[in-house]
C-alpha cells in the first residue's frame, strides 16, 4: 500500500485577512484537481475553545511593554499557555496527516490549517530563544508551506479570539519579522479579489507539490516512475540576447506538466550540463558561445542527437529560427508536438532574401501535432501540413485587479519588447513618432543582441527628441512601466501572438498596432489597428490617443475585460490535456511504416 506523506499547509494571518475563507476556497480547488484534502480549524487550544480567552492575558499595555523590550519574557502563565497551544497543534496535525495518508493511499494528499505556528508566535508575543517560542519554530519546520495573507492593517486577535494588544502596524511588523525566520513562508497579497488570492495560493501549493514529487498512481508507467516529458526551447529567461515571451510560456507549461509528469527542459547555455530547479530538470546545450544566430543553428543541429539519447514519453518542441523545425519526429519514437511561438522563415525571407521557408515547409510535413498561437497561423500550417492535428492555444497573463481611477491615465507612450529594429518595427515607430509629434514622450524598454542595440542607439542619435530607451526591464520595472503608461504601441513587422500586448491589456492599457493577421485576436479588446506599415497613419493614431484621455479610458476598460479571458491556468491546462492524450492514448509510438498518408494521428483515447 502506498501511504505517501500528506503535505501540511497553513494559511496564516489575522482574522480580518480572510484566512478561513481562503482555506475553504483552496480546499475546493485542490479537490477539483484530484487531491485528498483534510481541513483543520485552528481556534487555539482546548482552553481557548472552553473559556473563550487566553489565561492571564494582560491587555495592550503589557504586550506593548514586552514588544518594546524583547528580553522581557512575559508571564509564566502565558508561556505555559503557548507550550500547550503548540503541543495540541502538533498532535492534531500529526494525526490528520497519518489518517489522510492511510485513508487515501496512492493519492496526492494535503492537510490545510487556517492557523499555523506563525500565528501562535505573533499572538503570544514571546521573544526568540524561549522554550515556548522554540516549540512553535520546530513545529513550523514540519509544515511544507505557510501562506501569509497580507492585507491592510486590521485589529488583530490572539488565541481564544481576544483582542491582541499592540497597534495593527506593530503586529504586522511582528508577522513579517517571524516570517523571515521561519522556513517555507510565502506572502500573498490579500487586498486583491478573493478569487485571485485563491488562484495565487493554488499556484504556490502546486509548486510545493511538484518539488516534493508526490505520487499520482494513475500516471505511472512502472511502479515508482512517472512518464517523462521533454520541452525544448533555445531561449530562456537568462539569455541576454532574447529573453522573449516564449521562455515565460515554457516555464508556465513546464510547471503545470509537473502535476502529472517528470519534466525536463532542454535549452541553450554557454556551458553544457544539467540542474534541477523547482522540480524541473534543465539540460543546457553548450551553444551560446557561438552567438545568437550561429547558436540557434547549433541548437537545432544538436537537438535530434539529444532526442535519441534523452529518455522521454513525449516531446514538446518550440520552433527555433531560422528553419523553425528540427525534423525531430524523425528521430524520436515518442509523440512530438511542434509549438509555433517563433516560426519566422517567411519574415526572414522578406528581410534577408534567403529561402529558409523551403526547409521549414518540408520540416512541417513531419509533424502530426502542432500548436499555434492564433487562427491565422493555424490556417497557414494546415495548408502546409494537411495531416497534422493543429490546435490553437493562446498565451496567458497574470490576472490583476485594475484600479478604475487609473484607467485612461498615463505619462508616456510605451514600447516594451525585444530590441529587433526590423522585426519589431522600431524604425517605423521612430519615424511615425517624429512625424506626428504626440504630446506624450515615448519610452522604449527592452534588450537584444549587441548588434541590434547598437543599431537602435544609432537611430536614436540621428533623431534626438522626446524618446528615451531604458534598456532591459526586469519584472519590477516592467510592472511600473506598464502601470504608468498611457498606452502601448506594437509596430512589429512579424508576430506570432504578442504576449506584451496581452500584458498591457491586463493593466487596462490600449494597444496601437499594425493590423497583422496574427494580432487579430485583439479585435474589440481595446486595440487600435493601423493598416500594415503605414507610418503616417500610425503617427496619427498615436497623436490622437495621446491627446484624448476619454478615448484611452474607454479602450482601456475594453482591454482589461478582454485580458480576463486569457488565464495561465486555462492555457497550461490545455497543454496538460494534450500531453495526457498523447502519452496515455493507444498510439504512443512512432507511426507504422505502412500507415496510409491520409490517415490522421489519433489525439484522443
Amino acid at each position: 500500500m502506498n501511504t505517501a506523506r500528506a503535505l501540511l499547509i497553513a494559511v496564516s494571518g489575522p482574522d480580518g485577512a480572510g484566512g478561513a475563507s481562503l482555506v475553504r476556497r483552496l480546499a475546493g480547488l485542490l479537490r477539483e484537481r484530484g487531491f485528498a484534502v483534510t481541513v483543520l480549524q485552528g481556534h487555539g487550544c482546548f482552553l481557548c475553545r472552553r473559556f473563550g480567552s487566553s489565561p492571564q492575558a494582560r491587555g495592550e499595555e503589557e504586550t506593548v511593554r514586552r514588544a518594546a523590550g524583547p528580553a522581557r519574557r512575559g508571564s509564566w502563565a502565558r508561556r505555559a499557555h503557548a507550550l500547550l497551544d503548540a503541543g495540541e497543534l502538533s498532535v492534531r496535525t500529526s494525526l490528520a496527516r497519518r489518517a489522510l495518508s492511510v485513508r487515501s493511499p496512492g493519492r496526492r494528499a494535503v492537510v490545510l490549517t487556517d492557523r499555523g505556528p506563525l500565528d501562535g508566535l505573533v499572538a503570544f508575543g514571546l521573544p526568540p530563544g524561549l522554550r515556548s517560542s522554540d516549540r512553535f519554530v520546530r513545529l513550523a519546520g514540519r509544515y511544507d508551506l505557510t501562506l501569509l495573507v497580507e492585507s491592510a492593517p486590521v485589529p488583530l486577535r490572539g488565541p481564544g479570539r481576544e483582542r491582541t494588544a499592540g497597534t495593527p502596524d506593530r503586529l504586522w511588523a511582528r508577522y513579517r519579522t517571524w516570517a523571515s525566520r521561519l522556513p517555507g513562508v510565502v506572502r500573498l497579497d490579500g487586498d486583491r479579489a478573493p478569487s485571485r488570492v485563491s488562484v495565487a495560493a493554488l499556484d504556490r501549493v502546486l509548486d510545493t507539490v511538484r518539488t516534493r514529487h508526490l505520487p499520482d498512481v494513475g500516471n505511472m508507467t512502472q511502479p515508482g516512475r512517472r512518464k517523462r516529458i521533454v520541452v525544448s526551447i533555445f531561449d530562456d529567461a537568462g539569455n541576454p540576447d532574447y529573453r522573449g515571451g516564449g521562455a515565460l510560456v515554457v516555464d508556465k507549461v513546464a510547471r503545470r506538466l509537473l502535476d502529472d509528469f517528470d519534466v525536463t527542459v532542454v535549452t541553450a547555455g554557454r556551458r553544457g550540463g544539467s540542474v534541477r530547479r523547482d522540480g524541473i530538470r534543465y539540460v543546457r546545450l553548450p551553444v551560446r558561445w557561438a552567438g545568437p544566430r550561429a547558436g540557434q543553428l547549433l541548437f537545432m543541429t544538436l537537438l535530434p542527437f539529444v532526442a535519441r539519447r534523452l529518455p522521454h514519453d513525449a516531446w514538446l518542441e518550440n520552433f527555433t529560427p531560422p528553419f523553425s523545425t528540427s525534423f525531430l519526429p524523425l528521430f524520436s519514437r515518442a509523440p512530438v508536438v511542434g509549438i509555433d511561438q517563433g516560426r519566422s522563415a517567411e519574415a526572414l525571407w522578406r528581410r534577408y532574401h534567403i529561402p529558409f521557408f523551403l526547409v521549414e515547409r518540408l520540416g512541417l510535413r513531419c509533424y502530426r501535432h502542432i500548436v499555434v498561437m492564433n487562427e491565422a497561423d493555424a490556417s497557414a500550417v494546415r495548408r502546409l501540413s494537411s495531416r497534422a492535428d493543429v490546435q490553437v492555444i493562446a498565451n496567458g497573463v497574470e490576472q490583476r485587479q485594475i484600479d478604475d481611477a487609473r484607467i485612461g491615465a498615463g505619462e508616456y507612450i510605451l514600447f516594451l519588447g525585444r530590441i529587433d529594429t526590423w522585426g519589431k518595427g522600431l524604425d517605423l515607430l521612430l519615424d511615425a513618432y517624429r512625424q506626428s509629434r504626440p504630446p506624450l514622450p515615448l519610452l522604449l524598454a527592452g534588450s537584444g543582441t549587441q548588434a541590434e542595440e547598437r543599431k537602435l542607439a544609432a537611430l536614436l542619435a540621428a533623431h534626438p527628441g522626446s524618446v528615451r530607451w531604458v534598456g532591459f526591464a526586469g519584472e519590477g520595472l516592467k510592472r511600473d512601466l506598464l502601470r504608468n503608461s498611457a498606452f502601448l504601441v506594437m509596430p512589429s513587422r512579424h508576430e506570432t501572438f504578442g504576449l506584451v500586448a496581452l500584458e498591457g491589456m491586463s493593466y487596462g492599457k490600449p494597444i496601437v498596432h499594425f493590423d497583422l493577421p496574427a494580432l487579430r485576436w485583439m479585435r474589440g479588446g481595446g486595440d487600435v489597428a493601423v493598416p500594415p506599415f503605414d507610418v503616417a497613419e500610425l503617427g496619427d493614431r498615436m497623436r490622437m490617443l495621446a491627446s484624448d484621455e476619454e478615448a484611452r479610458r474607454a479602450l482601456g476598460r475594453q482591454a482589461g475585460h478582454a485580458a480576463q479571458h486569457y488565464t495561465w491556468d486555462e492555457m497550461t491546462g490545455r497543454y496538460l490535456a494534450l500531453t495526457r492524450r498523447l502519452v496515455d492514448g493507444p498510439a504512443r509510438g512512432r507511426r507504422p511504416r505502412k500507415e496510409r498518408r491520409g490517415e490522421p494521428w489519433p489525439t484522443t483515447p
